[in-house]
């Protein structure tokens, strides 16, 4: 009788869950009016934010097709597959520079504002501005200075994008880092709508007004007006997030002077530095793989496929930008059992609007690609393949952050080498037979033996199975 009850209590908590994740959002998520995000429920709390983050994510997605369909247009498939290189060298070193902060910020500020560790959290925001700045300025400068140099045997015409690439890298990371710092405070529109609504609004709109002047359209045009979209939306992110903390200091009955744990900040985004290197080359190294076998056109053909299906990665993302510090924040204050109430009810909804997501691409996928030029459409089996592999990735989307948010970033960096190990070695096995298709299937290999290794380590850790929770069981 006793299991009963028990049973019952643990389903409706259960319901209950969910239910505050799918509850509607009348108003802006907390926080995002100056109020206190941690007002309410942990889980209502995250479940505006995760629908929100949602929301803005899918009108992303809108504003950067059309935006791509720009591009491809008035480039051709050849130029824009060259500036589509170039934009995956510039998310890979802009990512990767921050070297872990970009990460270790969201669990930190949202540690020591949940603790009152106010000296903590103004030395950890200084610190972790210096170092992705002075990492991503290096990395542009060697990339400039490696390319000058003609060591890489490339061929002519990627040399001047890639240059401007690079120049690019500072600004990219330093945007990363706006981002993390505004979704620590739960300032969910502020962290996403200049990074994924305004930049790609200007990407579009700077190329059009850059041919209509009579530039080229070239993509070298196209990597000089990344450099100016990324420069301007940073620059609006940064000033309003400054308004904002500053609004805060000045609230504090006394001056906040700056503490530094180096060391500890270092030791904990270290494996998160390589985490990001990994996950992005796990995420573009087929692109990487298959600028050695074939030309700008069939990169630009699989580069519009992997765009259209990241609709489906925008479930996962949502579900992470309203939990992730939640899940800190929990872990924190040893709440276990709603720990693991959230995390699984995260991933049931995250899985079924991926489903959702998955079902509609594949009956629009034709149309979506032949929206880009006539030449684009045979990247639709490419399309169904990577959709397959972000579907398995929904189904246990909660992994990776609760790993993370508790200390246990170690395992995650382990996950995306391994991963990374089976997506090169697949890669050049298969692409050289297969081509664009071998690349797809390879990547998406790597990404479900990565997310199934996550879980695993999820119960082996923390003890939470997130096996069944797909189907709530």
């Amino acid at each position: 009788m006793q299991d009963s009850v028990a049973s019952q209590k643990s389903l409706k908590s259960r319901l209950k869950a969910v239910l505050a994740l799918l509850r509607p959002v009348r108003n802006l998520p907390s926080g995002e009016d100056g109020s206190d995000p941690e007002a309410g429920s942990d889980t209502a709390s995250a479940g505006r934010a995760s629908l929100y983050a949602l929301i803005i994510r899918l009108a992303n997605a809108a504003v950067a097709y059309v935006t791509q369909i720009i591009f491809a247009r008035l480039l051709g498939e050849f130029e824009y597959g060259i500036f589509a290189l170039g934009w995956v060298w510039i998310a890979i070193l802009g990512h990767t520079t921050t070297f872990g902060f970009s990460m270790s910020a969201i669990r930190y500020l949202a540690r020591y504002r949940t603790t009152g560790e106010t000296r903590l959290a103004a030395g950890f925001f200084r610190f972790s501005l210096i170092i992705p700045l002075l990492f991503s300025s290096l990395a542009a400068v060697l990339g400039v200075s490696i390319l000058k140099s003609g060591l890489l045997p490339i061929p002519d015409y990627y040399l001047l994008p890639l240059m401007l690439a690079a120049v690019c890298v500072p600004l990219f990371a330093l945007q990363d880092m706006m981002e993390s710092f505004a979704r620590a405070r739960h300032w969910v529109l502020l962290a996403l709508i200049p990074t994924y609504l305004l930049r790609h609004a200007l990407l579009g709109l700077f190329l059009v007004l850059a041919v209509v002047s009579g530039f080229a359209a070239t993509a070298t045009t196209a990597l000089l007006v990344a450099f100016a979209a990324i420069g301007l939306s940073l620059a609006i992110q940064a000033v309003i997030l400054a308004r904002r903390l500053s609004a805060e200091r000045r609230a504090l009955p006394i001056a906040t002077v700056p503490a530094y744990e180096r060391r500890t900040w270092f030791r904990t985004s270290a494996p998160l530095a390589l985490q990001d290197g990994a996950s992005l080359l796990v995420s573009y190294s087929d692109i990487l793989v298959l600028s050695f076998f074939v030309g700008p056109t069939e990169i630009g053909i699989y580069f519009v496929a992997t765009r259209i299906a990241q609709i489906v990665g925008f479930v996962r993302f949502a579900a992470s930008a309203g939990t992730a510090n939640v899940f800190s924040k929990l872990n924190a204050e040893g709440k276990t059992d709603e720990l693991k109430t959230l995390s699984r009810a995260t991933i049931r909804i995250s899985f079924w609007l991926s489903v959702i997501a998955c079902a509609g691409l594949a009956v629009a996928g034709p149309l979506l690609l032949k929206l880009f030029g006539a030449g684009f459409t045979s990247g639709y089996p490419v399309l169904l393949v990577l959709m397959a592999g972000l579907l398995v990735q929904a189904a246990f989307s909660s992994a990776e952050d609760l790993l993370n948010m508790t200390g246990h970033q170690g395992m995650t960096a382990s996950s995306y080498f391994g991963a990374l190990l089976v997506n090169l070695v697949l890669n050049l096995a298969l692409i050289p037979y297969f081509g664009l298709l071998g690349a797809a299937v390879a990547t998406s290999i790597s990404i479900g033996f990565r997310v199934i290794y996550l879980a695993f380590g999820v119960r082996a850790r923390l003890g939470i199975s997130l096996f069944g929770a797909q189907f709530g069981r």
